[in-house]
């Protein structure tokens, strides 16, 4: 009886060290770009199947976009395309700019990233998430795509409240930047995330404290949305 226990506690043991292997694995290749070649893959396969509207606001970005399955009609009238994978962070979106940004020739371009990049095990900066959105930016720009950025800021959760410092001075340095840069613009939609004593808002997120519900990508939603119609991306476009 009591060697099998042991027998039983050995392979217990043995399955949750492969378990955590296999969480330190994915952790690390998660970080690397190439990571994300199959949702890039089935992206480019949608566009062959499913055309993208032309004329349209390209939204691209990580998991929160990803998960945002009614962005078209949250932002109906504005066409949208909606090009968010896994939990991508800037240079990853980056690294697949000229598959997922510049064949749509977008209207306007909408960054919702970052907060994976102040995730990632290896630890960066709120200047790093700086130094990358200027190197999308510039490159964009490099490569003759004009269309105006606009910077989501990252937001506050629950489960990552030790990080709302890091997130909140990585959006103080990417508002800073855009301030000077022409066709540049950051959006900013903490301010209703929060209640009137500046706490998160634990109603606006599932149970895992992280991942917003409807009621949150509505807040994302009220704040996003009039910019863009006050900006015109409600009705066709004269000239580009």
């Amino acid at each position: 009886m009591r060697r099998g226990l042991v027998a039983l506690g050995a392979v217990f043991g043995a399955a949750i060290l492969a378990l955590f292997a296999f969480l330190i694995y994915v952790l690390l290749a998660s970080g690397d770009p190439k990571y994300w070649e199959g949702e890039i893959a089935a992206f480019e396969r949608l566009d062959v199947s499913n055309p993208p509207p032309a004329d349209a606001v390209l939204f691209v970005g990580g998991r929160d976009l990803r998960l945002w399955s009614s962005l078209p009609a949250d932002m109906a009238p504005i066409p949208v395309i909606q090009r968010g994978f896994g939990g991508a962070q800037i240079p990853h979106i980056n690294h697949y700019r000229a598959r997922i940004i510049l064949p749509y020739r977008p209207r306007a371009i909408l960054v919702m990233a970052g907060d994976a990049d102040l995730a990632d095990v290896r630890g960066r900066r709120p200047e790093d998430v700086l130094d990358d959105f200027r190197t999308l930016a510039l490159s964009l720009r490099a490569e003759g795509e004009d269309a105006p950025i606009y910077f989501i800021s990252l937001r506050p959760s629950p489960a990552r409240d030790e990080r709302w410092y890091g997130a909140q001075r990585a959006n103080a340095l990417i508002a800073d930047y855009v301030r000077h840069e022409r066709g540049m613009y950051f959006l900013d939609v903490t301010a209703k995330m929060l209640d009137e004593n500046g706490n998160i808002r634990g109603d606006l997120y599932r149970w895992d404290g992280l991942t917003l519900n409807e009621r949150g990508y509505a807040v994302l939603a009220e704040t996003i949305k009039p910019v863009l119609i006050e900006a015109g991306y409600g009705g066709l476009r004269s000239s580009r």
